[in-house]
């Protein structure tokens, strides 16, 4: 009978012992991933900064390039927000005039997309509820040439389309157009040039960052300018500078300890400088940025060229690398 107890006891205690085996081999740290190798990369915004460029970091590659002026609304694909095209400086007034008792652009006040692109702060403003009619500044292209004055009163809406009235400023008779959102983009793209929705965005999932223009919001008094830089695609890439280190000794660690940011302007154009007296621009490769992706990779980022072999501006030369 003792020795009986002895036998249950030992296969108790081999038991425990493969158990416990068992649970400390699962919770045996994963080995970190090796980084990736360093890539140098230039992509062509232009001289006069034209193109519109969306990049993907872990396939290192171009995925599409627009010309800035191809739209100059985005509607949010859920219904919930309007944005400008603040690569053209576009901005809104808003007004509870008709549609034909506006007529002209003069002594109108302006309001703008603010530039970390906080969905809150739009020039548009909570449109659902204050049901103004909206004038629009349709900004700049490459050339500086102006795009024009706008007007939209918006009639109808889903979460599937949305009905407005357009038409120049000066117009009283508006045309009456439907924009049906898609689904594949967090916005849906209109043109005021083509009168129809244009296919501007790669799906949401397919890229990074984008190297465009974009308007900066200067504070004390609020002046808006347009810089030249790199924005994240909106709420699936996170960023944030990082100067602690050189660039070749930031590590996977360095990364996980840092809390990112999503808003769009988190790399911003701020890595380069223009000397008024060279007139020539100058990158600060000292500035490092961190990126997390939507697939959940992790890699830094600096810039070290603004110029092509020509010698030509709007070429801006950066080099990455997986963490």
């Amino acid at each position: 009978m003792i020795l009986r107890k002895k036998i249950n006891r030992l296969f108790v205690l081999v038991g425990l012992s493969l158990l416990l085996s068992s649970c400390l081999k699962e919770e045996l740290p994963v080995a970190k991933p090796e980084p990736g190798d360093a890539i140098v990369r230039t992509v062509e915004m232009g001289e006069k900064y034209k193109n519109t460029v969306y990049f993907d970091l872990e396939t290192n590659e171009i995925i599409k390039t627009i010309f800035k002026t191809e739209w100059d609304l985005a509607f949010e694909s859920n219904g919930e927000h309007i944005t400008l095209n603040t690569a053209k400086g576009m901005n809104v007034h808003r007004s509870t005039l008709e549609f034909a008792d506006l007529t002209s652009e003069d002594d109108l006040d302006w309001v703008y997309d603010v530039h970390s692109g906080n969905l809150d702060s739009t020039a548009f403003g909570d449109w659902k509820s204050d049901n103004f009619l909206y004038v629009i500044d349709a900004g700049y292209d490459e050339e500086g040439e102006h795009q024009g004055y706008f007007k939209i009163k918006i009639t109808e809406y889903s979460t599937e389309n949305i009905h407005f009235l357009f038409g120049p400023i000066n117009d009283t008779a508006p045309v009456e157009f439907e924009v049906e959102f898609k689904t594949e983009t967090q916005f849906t793209y209109f043109s005021f040039i083509d009168q129809e929705v244009v296919d501007i965005a790669p799906a949401d999932f397919e890229y990074d960052i984008i190297f465009t223009q974009y308007t900066h919001l200067f504070k004390d008094p609020v002046t808006p300018y347009l810089v030249s830089g790199v924005v994240l695609n909106r709420g699936f890439t996170s960023a944030k500078l990082f100067t602690d280190k050189k660039f070749e000794d930031i590590t996977l660690d360095d990364a996980l300890a840092l809390e990112l940011s999503y808003d769009l302007n988190a790399i911003g154009y701020e890595w380069k400088g223009f000397d008024l007296e060279e007139g020539i621009y100058t990158t600060y490769p000292e500035m490092n940025y961190i990126i997390k992706t939507s697939t959940e990779i992790y890699y830094k980022l600096h810039f070290t060229n603004f110029y092509s072999e020509d010698g030509i501006k709007g070429y801006p030369t950066f080099e990455f690398q997986a963490l």
